[in-house]
């Protein structure tokens, strides 16, 4: 394994590619832009008025962002991490690279699809691949259903 950690973590025996962490990492650095893009514009949004004044009561950082931030990006935030979990049942190619795709170790469902469309099963890809997209939808609905309305 090559890169500026690759060795150091092979000579203590953790394997990141061709392993969970190696997929975790790729499933992450795919997906989190869609916490950001949901979070920025509330952010741009609200202003850092509140944070400045609360600041300047003497209230900490976690305590500005546990009271003031978080309470008003919280629906951005729920709404991103859906979007990035509706997105993550549905990555392949980040995944492929990096699982290896071991059976019963590191195959994924989208693996599971393609191995399965390639061995001239496309029933069970079908079904396989109905059952992420409506995992997905499935998501994408109960958050649209228990956010507030805008305006209440």
């Amino acid at each position: 394994m090559d890169g500026w950690f690759g060795p150091s973590l092979e000579a203590a025996g953790f394997q990141v590619v061709f392993a969970m962490p190696g997929m975790v990492l790729a499933t992450v650095f795919v997906a989190l832009p869609l916490v950001i893009r949901e979070v920025v514009p509330v952010l741009e949004e609200i202003g850092d008025d509140q944070e400045q004044a609360a600041r300047t009561l003497g209230a900490s950082g976690l305590q500005v962002f546990t009271r003031i931030t978080l309470p008003a990006i919280r629906w951005a935030v729920v709404y991103g991490v859906v979007l990035s979990l509706a997105r993550s049942l549905g990555e392949f190619g980040a995944v492929k690279i990096v699982s290896g795709n071991l059976i019963n170790r590191t195959q994924t469902a989208t693996l599971v699809v393609e191995q399965k469309y390639q061995d001239f099963e496309q029933s069970t890809a079908y079904a396989t691949a109905f059952l992420l997209a409506f995992a997905a939808v499935l998501c994408l609905v109960v958050v649209s259903i228990i956010r507030p309305k805008e305006g209440s």
